[in-house]
C-alpha cells in the first residue's frame, strides 16, 4: 500500500489515468504525513507458514525490536482516525471501515478510503436512527398510556 504513494501520477485525463491516479490521490489525502517502516521477516522462511502457531521466543529478535519501535511511534505519535464531524474512529468502526476497504480490494474495485468512510458513515446514521426509535419507543410507551381518550391528551 504504501508504495502506491511513492509512485508519481500520470499527467492524463483519460480513463485509464483517472483509474490509475485515484487510490493514489484517496491514500495521499487520508494519509498525508508518511512515516515508513521496513520489517524483517519474522522468522526463517521455512517457518513462515507456521507464523500462526509461532511462540513469541521463536521470532526473530530484530523483527520483535522493529515492531516494538514501530508501536512505540504509533502509541506516542499517531492520532485516533475522526469522521467528519469529529467522531472518533473506535474498535467497532474501524472494523467497518477496514472490511469496506477490504471488500473493495478483493471486488476488484478501486478502493479509496473517502468511499469506505461514506460506507461507515451509512451504517452509522442507519444505527443512531434504530437507537432513537428505540429511545423513542420506550419513553413513549413510558409516559403515553395509548389509545389516549382524546387528541389534547396525546400531545400533551
Amino acid at each position: 500500500l504504501f508504495l502506491l504513494l511513492f509512485v508519481s501520477l500520470f499527467p492524463g485525463t483519460s480513463e485509464q489515468d483517472k483509474k490509475y491516479n485515484l487510490p493514489r490521490l484517496c491514500i495521499r489525502k487520508f494519509f498525508p504525513k508518511k512515516k515508513c517502516f521496513i520489517f524483517y521477516p519474522p522468522t526463517e522462511w521455512k517457518k513462515l507458514s507456521e507464523l500462526e502457531t509461532l511462540h513469541d521466543n521463536e521470532l526473530d529478535s530484530d523483527f520483535v525490536q522493529q515492531v516494538e519501535g514501530f508501536c512505540s511511534h504509533i502509541f506516542t505519535y499517531a492520532k485516533a482516525k475522526a469522521l467528519p464531524g469529529g467522531i472518533k474512529v473506535n474498535g467497532p468502526r474501524l472494523e467497518k471501515l477496514v472490511l469496506t476497504y477490504l471488500s473493495a480490494i478483493t471486488s476488484g474495485a478501486l478502493p479509496c478510503m473517502e468511499n469506505a468512510v461514506l460506507a461507515l458513515a451509512k451504517m452509522e446514521n442507519s444505527a443512531a436512527v434504530k437507537n432513537a426509535i428505540a429511545h423513542y419507543d420506550q419513553q413513549i410507551s413510558q409516559k403515553v398510556q395509548l389509545p389516549t381518550e382524546t387528541l389534547q391528551e396525546l400531545l400533551d
